[in-house]
């Protein structure tokens, strides 16, 4: 459980400098679509993450009644 913590304060802390970038340091069009690519991965990972951890509780949950 701690090693999803840890990645996702890794991805949030990327996309913090991703969108800093963004603002403040984009001279040319291919740097904006790089970036924006970048972001939209990360946000998709975070999202499957996300989706991977509720089913996961789901399955836990499910085990626990049926142990019951």
């Amino acid at each position: 459980m701690d090693s999803e913590f840890s990645v996702v304060r890794l991805i949030n802390k990327r996309l913090e400098e991703l969108k800093d970038n963004l603002v403040y340091s984009v001279d040319k069009m291919e740097q904006l679509h790089y970036i924006r690519g970048q972001i939209k991965g990360l946000e998709s990972l975070l999202q499957d993450l996300k989706d991977l951890q509720k089913k996961q509780e789901q399955l836990n949950e499910k085990e626990l009644r049926d142990f019951k």
